[in-house]
């Protein structure tokens, strides 16, 4: 055999080489494009969720929600958590957004539950899952609920037991009430606490101020003028952790942290901020938790997302939340659950 026919055979197997990696490459690049296109498989395709929420400025809900995203962006998941400031005109604009940009799965935390109605009704129609924090709603495929009333008279009858064991007819408590009425649900609780309080309560107490509180800085503002008008306030009710913050900062400031006997906070919510505060002897005294940690509650929810994500009907469209009253008694062991 030439030496001249030996380099054209060794040629043709070079070029040959070259062809059927190049033939590879663009496969590759073909199946990538196709994945950008939605070709991608089921398996490996990260589930868009769209989340809007009344407010982020809660210690609850920002506690909360930081531990979310966390799991989500281990799971590889696209979201998008958004604040709608308790605006049911920008919560619409929100979740008209999560359908044109064709999320998977809708998260609500209603501000005006019957303002978005419809457009849930639209986010399904589309084929997005829909589930609702808080509200009995229509249109979803899941509500995750508390029975508020019940909630708040949980709360009331935490602080109704505290006023009988140190206050009488004579020497009646003066109660201030942390509330939001201006949301439907945050109304029932408050109606469950005022309706605990005058049942078990019975002649020992008097409401004195309601101010509405959502966030601790506001609940602090609002406790030093209930201060200036009931400098003798020393029982607070609230129908959240913001409430609670605020309150027992006020508290502490009033007292120089030396707090007496018959001072007590009673809330709901269990943030960590709150148990430390029961832990530490501080002016609250009890709050209604759920789960448990925020890591609890968030792993319960997104677990509820990749469950409805998956296909996943659920028996009840309604699924209540359990209520645990946290105190001194065992607030050291949920406030492990944090670290």
């Amino acid at each position: 055999m030439s030496k001249k026919f030996m380099a054209l055979m060794l040629v043709a197997v070079l070029v040959i080489s070259a062809l059927t990696g190049c033939g590879a490459k663009q496969s590759e690049a073909t199946a990538t494009n196709a994945g950008d296109n939605g070709g991608e498989s089921a398996a490996t395709k990260p589930y868009k969720v769209g989340i809007t929420i009344q407010s982020l400025e809660n210690s609850y809900w920002a506690g909360v929600f930081g531990e979310v995203e966390a799991l989500m962006k281990e799971k590889g998941w696209d979201y998008t958590v958004l604040a709608c400031n308790d605006n049911s005109a920008t919560q619409i604009q929100q979740i008209e957004n999560f359908i044109t940009n064709e999320v998977d799965l809708i998260m609500v935390h209603p501000s005006d539950p019957n303002a978005i109605e419809s457009y849930l009704a639209k986010a399904r129609e589309a084929g997005i899952k829909v589930m609702c924090w808080d509200d009995a709603m229509e249109n979803t495929d899941l509500n995750w609920i508390l029975d508020n009333t019940e909630l708040g008279y949980t709360i009331g009858k935490e602080a109704a037991s505290f006023i009988n064991d140190h206050y009488s007819a004579d020497n009646k408590a003066q109660v201030a009430i942390m509330n939001y009425p201006q949301t439907p649900i945050l109304l029932e609780r408050e109606t469950g606490i005022l309706n605990a309080l005058e049942e078990i309560a019975v002649g020992n107490y008097e409401v004195v101020a309601q101010q509405p509180a959502l966030d601790a800085q506001t609940a602090l503002t609002n406790m030093e003028t209930i201060f200036q008008a009931y400098p003798d306030v020393k029982i607070v009710c609230s129908i959240g952790a913001g409430g609670d913050i605020g309150a027992n900062e006020a508290f502490m400031t009033e007292t120089g942290g030396k707090i007496p006997e018959d001072m007590g906070i009673f809330s709901a919510d269990a943030t960590q901020q709150q148990l430390e505060a029961i832990v530490n002897h501080q002016a609250t005294r009890a709050s209604v938790g759920f789960e448990g940690s925020n890591k609890k509650t968030a792993a319960a929810v997104v677990d509820l997302y990749e469950r409805l994500l998956k296909g996943e009907s659920f028996a009840e469209q309604n699924l209540v939340r359990p209520l645990t009253v946290i105190d001194i008694n065992n607030a050291a062991d949920f406030l492990a659950d944090y670290k």
